[in-house]
């Protein structure tokens, strides 16, 4: 699985799909952007203390490695949604979105539920629709969450740059949820700066969190 590769200081390229955008009218619809190559390129100066010590290589990295995952749209105002398998999906970039899995007619799903900061009656909508839409034993998480604004700022330090990191969510095929940073660090290419597991959101705490309004 690909969260162990998500480790601060470890580069990539990559060019993060487009949002999706369209009407926001709440609906749920299926993810449509292609996943893009996301490659392991090198290390950079400031590196997470268990990589100090080892070759990346034990961890399965290799130079010029392709990360398998699937690709999950941001659709603003609407749920988009992918079903997971044979590889984790990935979606991004987070602000206050809740990521859900779900499991319908033997699929299970991953799911971006698309709110747009500072458009409350779009956030309305598209949580409301969508937690009247999930199915029983639905669970999720809000990657953003994970992550202090000063945990943030210790990361730009770090890294010494003046980008500001962005959120990405990771949904494993064991239906585990992980919560990633990536740093832009010139055309296409990003340092990683550090994951998160974090503990699912149960179907009633996740159906209180949807119908709660900003």
């Amino acid at each position: 699985m690909i969260e162990k590769y998500f480790k601060l200081g470890v580069r990539y390229r990559w060019t993060k799909p487009q949002s999706v955008d369209g009407p926001r009218d709440g609906k749920m619809v299926d993810s449509i952007r292609p996943t893009t190559p996301l490659s392991y390129i090198g290390l950079g100066e400031v590196v997470e203390p268990s990589l100090m010590t080892t070759h990346v290589s034990t961890i399965g990295l290799q130079k010029g490695m392709s990360i398998q995952h699937q690709w999950l749209d941001y659709t603003p105002g609407r749920t988009s949604r992918v079903p997971i398998g044979p590889h984790d999906v990935i979606t991004g970039f987070m602000s206050g979105c809740i990521i859900a899995r779900w499991t319908d007619r033997s699929v299970t799903y991953v799911g971006h539920v698309g709110t747009v900061e500072s458009s409350p009656d779009v956030n309305r909508l598209v949580k409301r629709n969508f937690s009247f839409a999930m199915p029983r034993g639905a669970t999720g998480f809000i990657p953003a969450s994970a992550w202090g604004f000063q945990e943030l700022n210790q990361i730009m330090q770090k890294l010494k740059t003046i980008k500001v990191p962005q959120i990405c969510a990771l949904v494993t095929t064991r239906g585990e949820f992980y919560s990633f940073v990536m740093v832009e660090d010139g055309v296409n290419e990003w340092y990683c700066g550090g994951a998160k597991r974090v503990q699912p959101i149960s179907h009633d705490h996740l159906k209180l969190s949807l119908l709660h309004v900003d």
